[in-house]
C-alpha cells in the first residue's frame, strides 16, 4: 500500500498542475492593456486593386522608401504602393541605393503574397532603371 501511495501522490499532484497550466489566462503585453479595439466602419472604403497570390509582377519602374520596419515599393506608371517582403534581393538594392544614391530607380520582377486583405511584393531580381523615370509621386 505504501509504494502504491508512493507512485499514485506523485501523479495526481502532477495532473493537477497540468489541469491548472491548461486554465491559466496569458495577460496581455503592457502596451497593448490599455488599446481598445478599433470597430471597422460600415461603410465600405474604396480599396485598392488587390492582385491573387503567385501573380507576376514584371517589368514594372519602382522606387523605394522605408516605412517604419518596412521598405514600400511606388510604381512610376500608376502611383500604386506595396509592402516588400524581406529577402536578399531587397537589401542588395538598399546597398546599392546607399552607395549610389543617383539610382532611385529600378525595374523589378517579382510576385505578389497576400495577407490579411493586404497585397506584398516578393522581389526575385531587381535592374536599374535606364531610362528617366518621371517625377515622384508624393508619397503617403
Amino acid at each position: 500500500m505504501f509504494r502504491l501511495t508512493i507512485i499514485l501522490v506523485p501523479i495526481v499532484l502532477l495532473g493537477g498542475f497540468v489541469v491548472f497550466a491548461q486554465r491559466a489566462e496569458v495577460p496581455l503585453p503592457p502596451d497593448q492593456e490599455s488599446k481598445s479595439i478599433a470597430v471597422p466602419p460600415t461603410k465600405q472604403m474604396p480599396r485598392a486593386k488587390r492582385f491573387r497570390e503567385g501573380t507576376a509582377f514584371k517589368d514594372k519602374v519602382v522606387f523605394f522608401r522605408p516605412v517604419g520596419e518596412r521598405t514600400v515599393l511606388y510604381t512610376t506608371e500608376d502611383n500604386q504602393s506595396f509592402t516588400c517582403l524581406e529577402n536578399l534581393a531587397l537589401e542588395r538594392i538598399w546597398t546599392t541605393m546607399q552607395a549610389k544614391p543617383e539610382w532611385q530607380f529600378w525595374k523589378i520582377e517579382g510576385e505578389f503574397t497576400e495577407f490579411r486583405g493586404e497585397n506584398f511584393v516578393l522581389i526575385h531580381r531587381a535592374v536599374v532603371a535606364q531610362a528617366a523615370a518621371p517625377a515622384l509621386p508624393v508619397a503617403p
